[in-house]
């Protein structure tokens, strides 16, 4: 294990070089998260097609805290991630939940929790039906979601779940289902608990959205027991390409337009302080669902009379920047679990820690090569609970049959405030097909200032009865006889909390973003059938932005997909 990340680690710092080259490139990329790095690998496979790839945060490769799997859930709000904040959120009383962003090389995929999914096959239809793209239906965008993925199913798996291998390939990010030795205790009292109330195995990889997944997968490198993420899986294989360079710790702050033509971006290296101006044929803006329309916002691209009022010369007026913001959010509980679960209260006892390290670092095996959870599950709620619900559900009711509306899981770490002395371990439910989106505004003209971020939770009144049925039945569930083995006792939202209003004000308090965020930049509105920002010219975003609603789970596995796919169209289209 330590003779490979030494040769990676080499291969990668090759890749380094804050040029400040006057030649124009063939094309820039604003963004080290997935979508960045699967179209800089892509479009620099022509040595002759010059490429330059800029990233705000630093870089991220030889941060343990990053690498190592059971450290993800440090990693929110820390120095790694673009720390926005909700307007206030009125049907939350109130409340301004975080909105954490990857900010470093490998964005997103560098910080979140590396559970790999890709949900129901009818909502990558209904991305091409929305784009008048046909090429992003299921059958086809599955080849894109293969191309950026090897799996890895232990030997010797000794529990119950489907798997398609076929639906996987052979090269990029490594994906991996957990070993029965890694799989928490508690995760086997959760999946039973599960399995007693009608839920059964499928693969949520495969084009199925409803069902229960177990063990993993994860987005982890078996081989050495590491996140595999963007910069490693995409990063190895762009050392040592001449045509290729890489800046980190530089903010893009302005894209620069002839008319209508965008030729290049401003950026500011964050160490000094010194703007540099680029030059490129072509601007791919792949800096996600929040600054990627705060750039094109900032840079004179949005409606109009927004742009105006802030004093911003407005080069192509298009009021879709910056709505259609989903995102996927969840409702926590917590429990005090018995000594023999391992969670973050554990790891972070010195005594235990050092033993686990020594496993980690030798074998690249122990608690420390997973993120603490494992399986979750996905259901539709039937029509006649629906319909119980004496509010609007005609949106759900509409969904196709193949889409959950609800997702459940656990985390071995205290998501809301917990006693220090508490063992604690989360689970949250999931509320995955919102009918209602937010928006993303400026505050100001300033590149500084933060972006106006409504995530609107559970705007509607069907979002929100269809979220507190969840957390209700979730509540449910971890009372119940099959999960006293591993619990203690309930630290949230507390035993006697068993009323409707006191449950429903517990779920007010305790919500939270799986930090999915989509749709801000959406294809068949802000986009075109080749990811160009309609109005302008050579100017194309392709990342969660474009994505123009959200999948029924877990987002990676959806971007990776989507920028495979997108860099076939860039590379017919300007080689």
């Amino acid at each position: 294990m330590k003779l490979y990340q030494s040769i990676l680690l080499v291969c990668l710092s090759c890749l380094v070089s804050a040029s400040k080259n006057s030649e124009p490139y063939d094309a820039v990329i604003v963004g080290g998260g997935p979508a960045g790095f699967v179209l800089a690998s892509r479009l620099s496979e022509n040595p002759d097609f010059k490429v330059l790839l800029i990233e705000s945060g630093p870089d991220t490769y030889t941060n343990e805290t990053i690498t190592t799997p059971r450290y993800a859930s440090r990693l929110q709000g820390t120095q790694f991630t673009w720390n926005f904040t909700s307007v206030p959120q009125t049907t939350l009383d109130g409340a301004t939940p975080p909105l954490h962003q990857g900010f470093g090389l490998g964005g997103g995929s560098a910080v979140n929790v590396m559970a790999y999914c890709r949900g129901s096959s009818s909502v990558f239809d209904e991305w091409a039906n929305i784009s008048g793209i046909s090429g992003l239906k299921w059958d086809n965008l599955l080849t894109y979601f293969k191309k950026s993925t090897n799996l890895f199913v232990p030997p010797d798996l000794d529990y119950d779940q489907v798997i398609d291998r076929a639906n996987f390939g052979d090269y990029h990010v490594n994906v991996s289902y957990e070993t029965s030795e890694q799989r928490s205790i508690i995760d086997n009292s959760f999946v039973n608990t599960w399995v007693a109330n009608g839920g059964k195995d499928a693969d949520l990889t495969s084009g199925k959205g409803i069902g229960m997944i177990i063990g993993g997968p994860h987005s982890i490198n078996p081989a050495n027991g590491t996140r595999s993420y963007a910069l490693p899986a995409y990063g190895f294989e762009l050392a040592g390409r001449p045509n290729f360079e890489l800046i980190d710790g530089s903010r893009v702050i302005r894209i620069n337009f002839e008319e209508t033509k965008a030729v290049g971006v401003d950026y500011i290296d964050v160490s000094n302080n010194e703007t540099f101006t680029i030059r490129s044929k072509e601007t791919i803006i792949s800096a996600g669902a929040v600054n990627s329309p705060r750039l094109l916002l900032l840079s004179g691209v949005g409606p109009k009379d927004d742009l105006e009022e802030l004093g911003i010369p407005v080069v192509v007026d298009s009021p879709g920047v910056g709505l259609n913001f989903f995102d996927h959010h969840y409702n926590v509980m917590m429990f005090n679990a018995t000594p023999n679960i391992i969670t973050n209260k554990q790891i972070s006892d010195p005594v235990l820690l050092a033993s686990f390290l020594a496993e980690y670092k030798d074998n690249g095996t122990g608690p420390l090569s997973t993120p603490g959870s494992s399986s979750f599950l996905a259901e539709r709620v039937p029509d006649e609970i629906l319909d119980s619900f004496g509010v609007n559900v005609s949106f759900h009711k509409s969904l196709p049959k193949d889409r959950p509306h609800l997702l459940y899981q656990g985390s071995a770490s205290a998501m809301l405030p917990a006693p220090d002395s508490s063992n604690t371990f989360s689970m949250h439910s999931a509320l995955v097909q919102p009918e209602t989106p937010g928006s993303i505004r400026l505050n100001s003209s300033n590149w500084r200032d933060n972006p106006v971020l409504d995530s609107n939770y559970f705007g509607s009144e069907g979002d929100f009865a269809i979220a507190l049925y969840g957390y209700k039945r979730m509540i449910a569930m971890m009372r119940s006889d099959t999960m006293k083995s591993v619990i203690v006792n309930e630290i949230y939202p507390g035993p006697n909390v068993t009323s409707d209003a006191g449950i429903k004000a517990a779920f007010m308090e305790a919500a939270l973003s799986y930090h999915h965020p989509v749709g801000t930049n959406s294809l068949g509105t802000v986009l075109d059938e080749s990811f160009r920002v309609k109005g302008a010219q050579n100017l194309r975003v392709i990342d969660s932005s474009a994505i123009p609603r959200l999948p029924t789970c877990h987002l990676q596995s959806s971007v990776y997909a989507l920028a495979e796919f997108a860099s076939t169209i860039l590379k017919y289209e300007l080689y």
